[in-house]
């Protein structure tokens, strides 16, 4: 006896007939969010902050994902096997558009322990890292760039399968075949912004094991309400998308709660754009590199 009591059976459309035969079930983890927010006292903190490198937008945010992330680690795991596992630290991935041979390219770098960094250190790194991909003199991204432009994607594919069962599922390094650690960290920041993109949803990448990823918009005059008036203030819209196979709704909506506060409200929040206490030391047998942000190709 069928369990589902159905009905007849529905003739189908042409492009029904080609939905059906081009997708299979869901199986996709990603959920969506956004967050529309007025940037006026962002961009007041950001050009008062006593800094040697000016700070951007992009850093703002991603300071303050790096201290939301550690308010709540629960967002912060390493799917491995089957099983979820706390990450010691805190990096973040900003995405870097560049000029190649082939056109535009987006790669971009990581910061490592981005929440024990001040927002002016932060800044720094970032000037540094993009100058080095710039000029192609980041050694870890100029390998896998060579890497991959010898293989075909038939080869590429299986390639990455064995580089993201040896990095995530084994914890193993592969430095010595010139492919860096970890390279994208716990969370990826995209600024399509630059591009005049006012809003997009940037879907997880299967092989960046990043279950968090947050995308900025143009900023551009959008209507708020002040004071239960209706006004026009310069605004910028920020998405994430979330793995749902590390977190619940419940997490997501915690975290974006606590960025939506410091992000209207930076000033009453300053203490979280300092260094919250000293990096963490290079362990024996660790490479001194991890110090400084580590840089590769980036995906979507």
């Amino acid at each position: 006896m069928p369990h589902i009591p159905l009905g007849a059976r529905q003739s189908l459309t042409t492009y029904r007939k080609i939905a059906i035969a081009s997708w299979k079930h869901p199986r996709d983890p990603s959920t969506y969010s956004w967050l529309d927010l007025p940037v006026e006292e962002a961009e007041a903190f950001l050009k008062a902050y006593p800094s040697e490198t000016r700070p951007s937008l992009t850093h703002y945010i991603a300071k303050i994902v790096a201290h939301c992330l550690e308010e709540h680690p629960e967002l912060n795991h390493l799917l491995r096997g089957e099983n979820l596992y706390r990450r010691a630290r805190t990096d973040v991935f900003i995405t870097t558009l560049l000029k190649s041979k082939q056109g535009s390219d987006l790669s971009g770098f990581v910061i490592r322990d981005a929440a024990r960094r001040s927002l002016g250190e932060m800044a720094k790194l970032s000037a540094e890292a993009a100058e080095r991909l710039k000029k192609g003199e980041d050694a870890d991204t100029e390998r896998t760039e060579r890497l991959t432009a010898r293989m075909p994607v038939w080869l590429l594919r299986p390639a990455m399968w064995f580089q993201d069962v040896a990095h995530y599922t084994l914890n193993v390094s592969l430095r010595r075949f010139g492919l860096p650690d970890d390279r994208f960290g716990s969370v990826m920041i995209s600024n399509f912004g630059v591009l005049g993109i006012d809003n997009a949803l940037v879907p997880l990448s299967p092989y960046c094991r990043c279950p968090l990823i947050i995308g900025v918009g143009r900023t551009r005059p959008m209507p708020v309400v002040r004071d239960g008036q209706v006004a026009v203030a310069e605004c910028v819209t920020i998405s994430f998308t979330f793995d749902h196979r590390y977190a619940d709704g419940v997490h997501g909506g915690l975290m974006m709660r606590r960025f939506q506060k410091i992000f209207v409200k930076p000033t009453r929040y300053a203490s979280i754009f300092e260094a919250e206490k000293p990096a963490e030391v290079v362990r024996e047998g660790e490479s001194q590199e991890q110090d400084r942000p580590s840089t590769a190709p980036a995906t979507g």
